[in-house]
């Protein structure tokens, strides 16, 4: 009788640490997703200290430019408007200040107020919401708007833009850290000019500025002409009935986009009662450009405070 030979399993082999070549896979793996792990952590802590700093910095420059921007203006209040000193304004410009109650008001040397709308960087981009704060001097004419634009879900382009001594300037960051926009001078001076021109609308009496002067056309518009540190713009202002501004309108304003002056429009859609002054509160602007109209802004007015030189 053959008698059968039992043959032992073979010893599952082991590492030189004791463990089967499976498991030892298996911790390396998981000691390099926790390395990886800890690296994108590293990382990603990096970067959101790196933004906080770069918005903090950005922030407090902010701050030192108002703070600039109110200790340049002239001395003591401004005095009230009186009958007597539209007199021989355009009579569409007469009814625009009466009706908004500028005339017998003192008026403001300093100006805030926040907006809020959307904006796009091109006619082929999509809109953007975003919050916005600006401060203005009468005198002189000055002034600093400050952005915060949302382009994806925690991802913003803050910026600001500002006209002060006569200079335009511009300072856009993604994030406060990647700057796409750092400009100045050239024909920022001019753009910028018609821009503190047309926001006038805000603070009518600030059209009474001794570096404006107006220009009748017919029974519902009038032409103003800025002229501050040797720049000079014009713009077209269009009136209701009731002595409301509708539009606005420039020939040619200087256009970055284009690096030449483009005929320029604000039509206005809404009007509020803001710190007791009737202004327009919503709008938009638009390029009106030979190809078609491109409207890159639309906004709606939160808020107007006269002479109170203080940052929000």
């Amino acid at each position: 009788m053959t008698t059968k030979q039992r043959v032992p399993l073979s010893p599952t082999p082991r590492t030189a640490s004791g463990g089967t070549p499976s498991r030892t896979r298996r911790r390396d793996r998981g000691r390099r997703w926790r390395v990886a792990a800890g690296v994108a952590g590293g990382v990603l802590i990096a970067a959101t200290a790196a933004v906080l700093i770069a918005r903090f910095t950005f922030q407090r420059q902010i701050s030192r430019e108002v703070t600039a921007l109110f200790a340049a203006r002239a001395d003591g209040p401004g005095a009230a408007v009186t009958e007597a000193e539209i007199a021989n304004l355009p009579e569409p410009v007469q009814r625009w200040l009466r009706a908004s109650g500028v005339v017998g008001r003192e008026r403001p040397t300093t100006v805030r107020l926040t907006y809020t709308g959307e904006f796009r960087l091109g006619e082929d981009k999509g809109w953007m919401p975003f919050d916005s704060e600006t401060y203005y001097t009468t005198d002189p004419p000055a002034l600093l708007w400050t952005v915060t634009m949302r382009m994806f879900p925690l991802v913003s382009i803050t910026g600001r833009d500002r006209y002060a001594r006569g200079e335009g300037s511009i300072h856009m960051r993604v994030l406060s850290l990647v700057p796409v926009a750092n400009k100045s001078g050239g024909g920022l001076n001019q753009g910028s000019l018609l821009r503190y021109l047309g926001e006038t609308i805000w603070f009518p009496s600030g059209t009474l500025s001794p570096y404006i002067t107006w220009e009748s056309i017919d029974a519902n518009s009038a032409r103003a002409t800025m002229t501050y540190q040797g720049v000079s713009g014009s713009l077209t202002f269009f009136f209701d009935a009731e002595g409301r501004v509708i539009r606005q309108e420039a020939a040619g304003r200087n256009n970055d986009a284009t690096g030449r002056p483009e005929r320029w429009s604000i039509p206005i859609t809404a009007y509020g009662v803001f710190d007791g002054v009737l202004v327009p509160a919503e709008g938009e602007a638009v390029w009106n450009y030979a190809t078609g109209d491109f409207s890159y802004i639309r906004m709606r007015i939160t808020d107007i405070e006269y002479n109170r030189p203080e940052q929000y």
